[in-house]
């Protein structure tokens, strides 16, 4: 019995070293404290006034009622889950980075004490980060007049509610990522899932058929708030605090239950994995392929080009997320109510409500993989024998940007397939608004998907080679992305300061060439620019050339 609790006691010991460890660790990042002040900012400006808003459909409930709190907060911690992928990621793969992993493996740490530890202090960072929220809803219904006590109540109760749960379950979703894939990829594959589940959970929760399987699938708690409310009223909704049962406990205890399970899996069968190396050599059939693709071309550039290619096509997060962006695309495209403007096709509605719920996937696919293309050589510890190479700058950031897009095409032509069959299916091509199915579908695949991607790849690579840093890189570009969701519901901007902006793709009915083509060129040329910088700042290839 002594044995046993002194073995015990040193486990604990081992934890809280440990955990406390990796949270001083986190507080010293300044990223970390820049996280917090997002959720800050974005609380107040949504409690403050109309330049944020985080509730759909909200009509004339006020910004802090219990019900609107509920789903602000809900949709606030699905925002943060690049957030909470970066701080999970950063807790279970720091060991890896820094190259301690064979250290901490000879201290005699049992590697079940360690991944606990790591994920005990992930979670304490994350509830500190999102603790900014209700601070940020307090401060915002002051400045802006209201009454502070409802407010504080409503979003302490939002938070214990909602954010809490989602982030326990969130966190060991993705600290069990890292764990078993070793790959920040791996981690972004899981968050993208989660981010495309609760999308198919509020689609599904939107048609009373299926309402009640959405309330459950939804991993944020959105879905089941939505449909615990959607005979309330008005006046219900603005007075009347959100009671804690039926879909709504019942989504939260299974998510919780669920991520349990995985945890106790994970600790029997994978926690040995916390210290031992990865894998990281590629198959033999795969390096022979790409020498073959090396060996075909004469040139550098054509080289590069489609070595670059070829790397992202065999990249499983690359094929993960891929699958991911059409899956969920397609699924809402299919489940969820056609809305469209007076004069709008059925057909053209299908394909924008396709470009609207693959939209985040690429902007993060754009973010993720032009960071790639600065940081894996030197993430793989081999960009010294790269800038030797006998290869000109020049000829080696176009052959790696050629070689992005065209990769590219290996999701948006299945996302254009697809979006071309549901809008077929609901949107009756067949009929006299349809007449012109094919220019439609032609216009929207170049210039509503493609291109747009394609230029905020180009984005992404400009603002990661001139931080040199890359999660500050990530981080801005997400904040950039907000800010400009933000500018679009508030149509502040003109179309020549939002980056990447698409016209509307019809104008009385007809496919407007024109405009589309304008705007494509200007932000194309915008792009072309940003490759001079990335030409100006990029620190491989050949010295002075």
């Amino acid at each position: 019995m002594k044995r046993t609790s002194t073995s015990g006691l040193r486990r604990w010991t081992h934890v809280r070293a440990v955990l406390w460890f990796e949270v001083r660790a986190q507080q010293r990042e300044p990223l970390t404290t820049l996280y917090a002040l997002v959720f800050f900012l974005l609380a107040l400006g949504y409690a403050s006034s109309s330049a944020v808003e985080l509730v759909g459909n909200r009509g004339a409930v006020p910004r802090t009622a219990p019900w609107a709190l509920l789903l602000a907060f809900g949709g606030l911690t699905a925002f943060g889950q690049v957030i909470t992928t970066m701080i999970a990621t950063t807790a279970m793969l720091r060991d890896e980075a820094q190259r301690t992993r064979a250290l901490v493996a000879t201290s005699g740490l049992d590697p079940r004490t360690w991944f606990l530890a790591r994920l005990a202090a992930a979670l304490v960072v994350m509830l500190a980060v999102y603790a900014a929220m209700p601070l940020g809803v307090v401060v915002g219904t002051a400045l802006a007049g209201g009454a502070v006590g409802a407010a504080a109540q409503g979003g302490a109760r939002a938070y214990l509610l909602i954010t809490v749960p989602t982030v326990f379950t969130v966190t060991i979703l993705l600290a069990s990522a890292a764990l078993i894939t070793r790959r920040v990829l791996g981690v972004l594959a899981a968050a993208l899932a989660l981010v495309g589940l609760w999308q198919l959970a509020l689609a599904l929760a939107a048609q009373p058929a299926v309402a009640t399987v959405g309330a459950l699938l939804d991993p944020f708690g959105n879905a089941p708030v939505l449909v615990a409310t959607r005979a309330w009223s008005e006046a219900a909704r603005t007075a009347d605090v959100v009671p804690w049962r039926g879909v709504i406990a019942a989504n939260r205890l299974l998510w919780s239950a669920l991520s349990l399970a995985l945890l106790l899996l994970v600790l029997r069968r994978h926690a040995a994995l916390a210290f031992t190396e990865p894998v990281r050599a590629e198959s033999p059939m795969r390096d022979a392929h790409a020498t073959r693709t090396l060996s075909r071309a004469s040139s550098a550039v054509a080289s590069l080009r489609r070595f670059t290619a070829s790397w992202m096509v065999h990249d499983g997060g690359w094929r993960i997320v891929r699958v991911l962006a059409v899956l969920n695309a397609t699924a809402n495209a299919a489940a969820r109510p056609i809305t469209r403007t007076a004069g709008e096709p059925p057909f053209v509605a299908v394909l924008l409500l396709v470009s609207e719920h693959a939209r985040l996937f690429l902007i993060l696919l754009a973010t993720v993989y032009a960071g790639e293309l600065v940081w894996r050589d030197r993430d793989v510890r081999v960009h010294e024998v790269v800038a030797a190479l006998p290869v000109s700058r020049t000829a080696l950031l176009l052959g790696r940007v050629q070689g992005l897009l065209l990769a590219q095409g290996r999701i948006v032509l299945p996302l254009a397939v697809s979006a071309l069959l549901v809008a077929a299916f609901r949107g009756d091509a067949s009929t006299t608004h349809g007449a012109a199915w094919m220019a439609q579908w032609v216009a929207w695949s170049l210039f509503v998907l493609w291109l747009p991607f394609a230029q905020l790849t180009l984005l992404s690579l400009a603002v990661h080679l001139l931080l040199d840093h890359k999660v500050a890189a990530h981080l801005l570009l997400i904040t950039g992305w907000v800010l400009a969701v933000v500018l679009d519901g508030q149509g502040v901007s003109a179309w020549w300061v939002r980056f990447a902006e698409p016209p509307p793709l019809l104008i009385d009915g007809v496919v407007a060439w024109a405009p589309l083509l304008q705007r494509g060129a200007y932000w194309t040329a915008v792009s072309a620019v940003l490759l001079l910088v990335c030409r100006r700042f990029s620190r491989q290839g050949a010295a002075g050339r």
